[in-house]
């Protein structure tokens, strides 16, 4: 059958294709309008890209984010999320349900993984490469149930959510506790170690190897100046005498001899004016004998002075060469302590160190256990919604015309074939195979 022949059995039969089309539009909405409203209710999170965690400082990579999407979708979606709405809403407490349970199949599972797996089957995630927010919707005939559910949902999904961050760090948490006390007793342990070796062997060691080094140094360096102190002490002690250089730059000293010449000119002048017995004569040779004396006694100062000096600076000497010589006695005796005692010392400070390190972690683990701060954030929660969702009566008038016309092609071309007819000249050629004398042009009677 070609097209022309086609359109030929659509005409003749166009009464039977529109009944059953309109039959089965009128169907679909009489069913559309008898079947139950459904009311989908929404709610909606936004993921932050740019979450830092407070405690450990990680960011989310951007080029991860679809992928982190996907799987809190899952974890929307996942059978423990709707175990927790199952709880939070009491399911297994109303009777509806329990008698919808009861005709179910053995196999069907407890009671709460059916009612899970109910829930799931009407609860929709949406993600989107293009933001960063998951909306998710729920579907009931009651508008409040839907609105309950969806919230349900998502306080679930808010739990969950923080349980998988805040539950591995509660394990780490409680695992670095047990190893501190470990720890710690090791560390006690090392450190009584190290306390009885120095009360064993009256030292006090630590991990800085100069402490005895140093204090020798600076003896060390004292012991030259005292000595080239010395040198020089003993070597003015040696040569005393009126021309000694400490002699000639005393002050004393000095002004004596400055007296003394000023009495001997005076008195060289009186032995040329007056006797030997004058009066002032004599006052000024007894002047003369004072000055004297007083400047011996001077000059014998300043010597007792420098040998007194001389004797300081030698004692003083010994005394660091002594103290010299006890370091040196002192560091050998630290230095076979420290070779001795330098392995406690090292497992107090390894043992202080891991428990450092231990404890940080510990106290990382625990503030990430306590946290109550995630990456998402709620955007929307779910209303009970004012229109339904379906059925909806055009649609299904729609749909219904439209394989009511398919049907209705359908019967038309069976009947067609179940009832010949030669509708068109090129049919009457082509069954008999004659070649065309002439068209007779038949009118009906009501137009003659």
């Amino acid at each position: 059958m070609d097209l022309q022949g086609f359109l030929f059995v659509l005409r003749a039969r166009w009464l039977t294709i529109a009944a059953l089309t309109l039959l089965a539009a009128t169907a679909a909405g009489i069913t559309a309008k008898l079947l139950p409203k459904h009311y989908m209710a929404s709610a909606s999170v936004v993921i932050n890209s740019q979450y830092v965690n407070p405690v450990t400082g990680a960011q989310m990579q951007g080029m991860l984010l679809p992928a982190y999407l996907n799987t809190q979708g899952m974890i929307l979606t996942n059978r423990t999320t709707a175990l927790k709405v199952v709880d939070m809403l009491r399911l297994t407490d109303d009777p509806a349900y329990q008698a919808l349970y009861a005709a179910q199949p053995k196999n069907a599972g407890t009671f709460q993984e059916w009612l899970a797996q109910k829930l799931l089957s009407k609860f929709k995630v949406n993600t989107s490469d293009r933001d960063n927010i998951i909306s998710f919707s729920y579907t009931a005939q009651d508008p409040a149930l839907a609105a309950r559910v969806t919230n349900a949902f998502l306080d679930a999904y808010v739990q969950t959510n923080l349980a998988l961050k805040t539950g591995p760090a509660q394990h780490t948490a409680q695992w670095y506790a047990g190893q501190l006390k470990t720890m710690q007793t090791q560390l006690e342990q090392a450190q009584y170690r190290l306390i009885s070796y120095q009360k064993e062997h009256g030292v006090i060691l630590t991990d800085q190897g100069l402490q005895a080094e140093m204090p020798l140094q600076a003896l060390v360096t004292q012991q030259a100046l005292a000595a080239a102190q010395n040198y020089g002490d003993l070597s003015k002690a040696q040569h005393l005498g009126e021309h000694n250089a400490n002699v000639m730059n005393d002050p004393v000293v000095q002004a004596l001899k400055t007296n003394l010449a000023q009495a001997q000119a005076k008195l060289s002048q009186l032995a040329q004016t007056e006797g030997a017995n004058n009066p002032q004569y004599l006052s000024a040779q007894a002047e003369v004998s004072s000055l004297q004396q007083r400047l011996n006694q001077q000059i014998a100062s300043v010597q007792r002075t420098v040998q007194n000096s001389a004797q300081v600076s030698q004692q003083s000497m010994a005394e660091l060469q002594s103290a010299v010589r006890v370091q040196q006695q002192r560091l050998m005796a630290d230095n076979t302590l420290k070779a001795e005692g330098q392995f406690l010392v090292q497992q107090v400070a390894n043992a202080q160190r891991i428990y450092d390190v231990t404890l940080r972690s510990y106290q990382d683990s625990e503030l990430q256990s306590k946290s109550d701060q995630t990456d998402m954030s709620v955007l929307s929660r779910a209303v009970a919604p004012m229109e339904p969702v379906g059925p909806r009566a055009l649609v299904s008038v729609a749909l219904g015309g439209v394989l009511g016309l398919i049907l209705g092609l359908s019967l038309a071309l069976v009947l067609e074939q179940l009832q010949r007819k030669v509708r068109s000249v090129q049919e009457v050629i082509d069954l008999t195979g004659a070649p065309l004398l002439g068209t007779v042009q038949i009118r009906p009677l009501l137009l003659r």
